[in-house]
């Protein structure tokens, strides 16, 4: 007899033909699906939604863009770069204290619920389900980062979220498997995003949303501008380039909205 396996509710299934023309979200729920079941018994609690948004991968950035740019209003993106714009100042904590930690995921909507769940990063998907002591070894390394600054108990997501559990768990998420996902999500950014072995080796193809919204915006040369004036200003004048710039793009992208849709 054949063992039944649990059916994947957010896996996307293959159509006829699909082998040569799978559209990137397609590639990207074969890795996130093909090593084991990440669905997950989240209650929505959102502790980690409000906190931060994850790093990604550029090939997850590309396919959640798409997707954002094409239902949200003008204004709504207005404001995604507005926030995006803060939360890159708002980045070194002798300046900002716990607020540069502090960087609630800019798509949630009116009621704090995920905007594009089925499109969530690998890194959403896996929270709550690290093996321990690879989830307390990265806070020990916050924790060392911090010291004398913050306790342990003071840092955001210390602990992984207790309401959140795999709805399968009859093939156990070992590190082996979660660098393995990572891995593959690594040699789909040298496909989408035409990254270098080297690239890939210094984590160039892996931020978080809002830096990769302002890069593909603005450019990787008027960000490092930026941040050289970010690292030798102090914050009265930082907060005064904040409201500036923020007008500045308000009265740009009424006119025209740049379209920064990716290709797959």
């Amino acid at each position: 007899m054949k063992k039944k396996t649990k059916k994947n509710k957010n896996y996307i299934p293959k159509t006829k033909n699909s082998s040569s023309a799978k559209s990137l979200k397609q590639k990207l729920h074969d890795i996130y699906y093909g090593a084991a079941n990440l669905d997950s018994t989240c209650k929505g609690n959102l502790t980690c939604c409000r906190t931060a948004c994850p790093m990604m991968n550029f090939s997850e950035f590309s396919q959640l863009i798409n997707e954002v740019w094409d239902s949200s209003s003008k204004s709504k993106k207005i404001e995604l770069i507005c926030t995006s714009i803060e939360y890159f100042f708002r980045n070194e904590f002798e300046k900002w204290s716990k607020d540069s930690l502090i960087k609630p995921c800019l798509l949630l909507n009116d009621n704090g619920k995920c905007s594009y769940y089925s499109s969530r990063p690998l890194s959403c998907r896996i929270y709550g389900f690290w093996p321990e002591a690879t989830y307390n070894a990265r806070v020990d390394k916050f924790e060392k980062a911090y010291k004398g600054l913050l306790t342990r108990e003071e840092l955001p997501l210390n602990k992984q979220c207790p309401y959140v559990k795999r709805v399968d768990e009859s093939i156990p998420l070992t590190d082996e498997i979660i660098n393995g996902l990572y891995k593959q999500l690594d040699e789909l950014d040298k496909k989408v995003g035409n990254f270098s072995d080297l690239q890939i080796e210094q984590k160039e193809n892996y931020r978080t949303f809002h830096d990769w919204l302002l890069l593909k915006i603005f450019g990787e040369v008027w960000l490092a501008n930026l941040t050289q004036f970010m690292l030798s200003a102090s914050k009265p004048v930082i907060k005064d380039q904040i409201i500036a710039i923020k007008n500045a793009i308000k009265q740009k992208f009424a006119k025209e909205m740049p379209n920064i849709k990716l290709g797959e």
